[in-house]
Order: structure tokens, then C-alpha cells, then sequence
């Protein structure tokens, strides 16, 4: 059994090294399992490669893709995974090595097709994080159940472990920017598989000097744009699905 670590990273190579060496650190120390770590280096224009590079790990591997976007990044990624299970996390560690090998193990149980982190679970610790940030977060997640219907209560948690159910929704989806967690999560909940959210230990400033590429009003302004276009390609991507679910029993 083989599973897969997606890394979408741009210009992140101030962090990226500790990041991988973190989780290699924590990988090697269970037995249940193969793994492998997949850097997409999206369009970067630092030395993230470079960093990812010298880490000369055999089941850590980079891969650059020169069109920018973490949906794209994500994509290209899931395309090289090997692994049963796969899921992504973001290059700035936010959940802890730990959580994720632990939603790995998690999934093999068989429970689930879908593993999600969620900062809103009753048991989730946040120390630190600024009140502008759950505020933000809260906001986003109302306007979401509000415009596409999902039921997820936290969409945007950058920890994901899926199954082949999953697999096959997530390599069906289209949107390139950061909302396609949204789109992944809609679309798994419009085919009813089954999603399990499971709490974490949030940090947000693992990497003090690390500056976040999201800006609170540029892309809240973007994400009821990119709502909006998601519920129109619903139908269309859903349709899709099914008939390549038609296919694979015949």
C-alpha cells in the first residue's frame, strides 16, 4: 500500500526544505505504509526547486508546471501520485506532520472517501491565529453554503486525504485558483460520498518571516466571483462524472 503528499508551492523556498524534511522526519517513522512526497513547483521564480532538489530524498520528487494556480498545481500533482491515497497540504504547514500522517492512517479504515481537515470542529486548537482570520474564514464558509450549497463546514483547510472515489472527482475538476477545494468539495457532496472532517492543531505562523499570498480583500472580493462560477459548471461537471461512472461498469 502506497500513499502520495501533494505540495503545491510558489516561491516558497525560504520554507519549503524544513517543510519536506519535516514530513520525510515523520513519514519514516511509521511501517504500515509506502509514501512518496510530490513538490509541484508552480511558476515559481525563487529556488524553490532548487531547495526541494537538495534534499536528494528517493521518495521525495519535484515537478515544475509553468501555469500559475493551486487547483493546476494540485492537479499536476495528483496525475504523477502512485499512492491508494493521496492528499495535499500547503508548503507552510499549517497542520502539524503528525495530523497528517494521521489522516492517512485514518483513511485506511475504509470509513471515508474524503478526509478533511477543519479548523471548526469542536476539538480544533487555533493558538495564535488572528480574530480578522476566523472572522474571514466564518464569512466565506456562510457565503459558500449560501451560493453553492456545500454543507462542509471549513472548505478551505489546506489538509485533504482522499480514496479512488475522490481520486476520480478531484482529477474532474476544473477551477485553476485556491477555491478549488470549494469546487472538489461540491462536487463530491453532489455525487454523496462520504466526507469526514476531523479536527486540527492550526498554526499559521509556523514560519514567522513567511509573508501569506492572500490578501483578506482582494481575494474575498474574487471568491464570491469564483462561488458564483462554480455553481454554473456543477451540471455540466456532474454530467461528466456519471458518464464515466456508465463507462467503468460496463
Amino acid at each position: 500500500m502506497k500513499c502520495s503528499l501533494i505540495i503545491p508551492a510558489y516561491n516558497e523556498a525560504l520554507v519549503i526544505a524544513p517543510t519536506v524534511r519535516s514530513l520525510v522526519d515523520t513519514f519514516s517513522k511509521q511501517v504500515d505504509f509506502d509514501w512518496e512526497i510530490i513538490v509541484v513547483d508552480n511558476a515559481s521564480t525563487d529556488d524553490t526547486r532548487k531547495e526541494v532538489e537538495d534534499i536528494a530524498h528517493t521518495q521525495v520528487h519535484v515537478i515544475s508546471l509553468t501555469q500559475k494556480g493551486k487547483g493546476n498545481a494540485i492537479r499536476a500533482g495528483f496525475t504523477k501520485a502512485e499512492g491508494e491515497f493521496v492528499g495535499f497540504t500547503d508548503a507552510d504547514l499549517s497542520v502539524a506532520p503528525s495530523e497528517i500522517l494521521q489522516a492517512f492512517l485514518s483513511m485506511m479504515s475504509g470509513d471515508s472517501d474524503i478526509l478533511i481537515g477543519s479548523r471548526t470542529h469542536k476539538e480544533s486548537t487555533l493558538p495564535g491565529r488572528e480574530w480578522w482570520r476566523t472572522g474571514s474564514s466564518s464569512v466565506f464558509n456562510m457565503l459558500a453554503v449560501a451560493i453553492v450549497g456545500v454543507r462542509t463546514s471549513d472548505t478551505q483547510c489546506p489538509l485533504k486525504v482522499m480514496s479512488a472515489p475522490g481520486l476520480r472527482v478531484m482529477l474532474a475538476t476544473q477551477e485553476p485558483t485556491w477555491f478549488f477545494d470549494l469546487e472538489f468539495l461540491a462536487l463530491c457532496e453532489s455525487l454523496h460520498l462520504r466526507i469526514k472532517e476531523v479536527p486540527v492543531t492550526w498554526n499559521e505562523h509556523r514560519y514567522p518571516t513567511r509573508k501569506s499570498k492572500l490578501s483578506t480583500f482582494r481575494d474575498g472580493v474574487r471568491s464570491v466571483g469564483a462561488m458564483f462560477r462554480i455553481r454554473k459548471n456543477l451540471p455540466a461537471q456532474l454530467t461528466v462524472l456519471a458518464n464515466i461512472s456508465k463507462v467503468e461498469r460496463s
